[in-house]
């Protein structure tokens, strides 16, 4: 096991806990003295709706239990409800295996691979958009795959055609650097827009820890956290 685990901070795993719906438990038991048993009660008592995933299948707290993730994932596909948080019990030296079928079974791809295909599109779309009468990219189509430069200019040009001399005129956008929140709710939003929140947050139990399971959820995009109980942690969270 290792020593070092990653945490996510009280005010995402707020912002988390506040706005998830559905959580699916993987290795969810059916023995009423297993702590994830607990756990799940706790969850459904506080509004949530918990999708469990147990290898023999079933019905466990009254929900139907899936067999495995992919099966699960079927199934809320079909039905068109987002997972929010997969909550994994789960022995820490599996978890890399189970954080990597997530991440298959979501069709996510890492963010190495996704840079390297995203310039490649930028690069294409730069050159097929360039207009050689004005020498203008066409800003609109960077907007379109969410291109953003890495270290912006303080000002940048768009068009605006004047209707009466037909001739290309530049407005300029402001510097808005100025203006930025830097209050801890910004900040927080800043970190959550890191990461595509539409994939679930993999929450790991307390005692359970990884790092490799941990650098492949960030490397594909998703919140992580582990060696933490959802349920003591909504508990201590909502009782500040």
């Amino acid at each position: 096991m290792d020593n070092k685990t990653t945490h996510l901070s009280d005010e995402i795993k707020r912002e988390i806990l506040q706005n998830a719906k559905t959580i699916m438990i993987v290795g969810l038991s059916p023995d009423t003295s297993k702590p994830s048993y607990h756990v799940a009660s706790f969850l459904l008592e506080k509004g949530y709706d918990i999708i469990p995933i147990y290898p023999k299948g079933g019905e466990i707290l009254g929900k139907k239990a899936f067999t495995s993730l992919k099966e699960a994932f079927i199934d809320i596909s079909k039905k068109g409800v987002k997972c929010d948080i997969i909550d994994i019990f789960r022995k820490s030296e599996a978890l890399p295996l189970v954080v990597s079928e997530i991440c298959e079974i979501w069709g996510l791809e890492s963010s190495i691979k996704d840079s390297c295909a995203r310039e490649s599109e930028i690069a294409r779309d730069l050159d097929s958009n360039y207009n050689d009468q004005h020498s203008v990219v066409k800003l609109g189509k960077l907007d379109s795959i969410n291109f953003a430069p890495q270290s912006p200019a303080p000002t940048q040009m768009v068009e605006n055609l004047d209707s009466n001399s037909h001739h290309i005129k530049h407005s300029e956008i402001s510097n808005t650097e100025s203006k930025k929140d830097f209050s801890p709710m910004a900040q927080n939003d800043k970190i959550l827009e890191s990461f595509n929140t539409n994939n679930p947050c993999i929450w790991v139990q307390l005692g359970l820890q990884n790092a490799e399971a941990a650098k492949i959820a960030k490397q594909h995009g998703m919140l992580y956290e582990e060696d933490s109980c959802i349920k003591l942690e909504y508990m201590r969270i909502f009782s500040k």
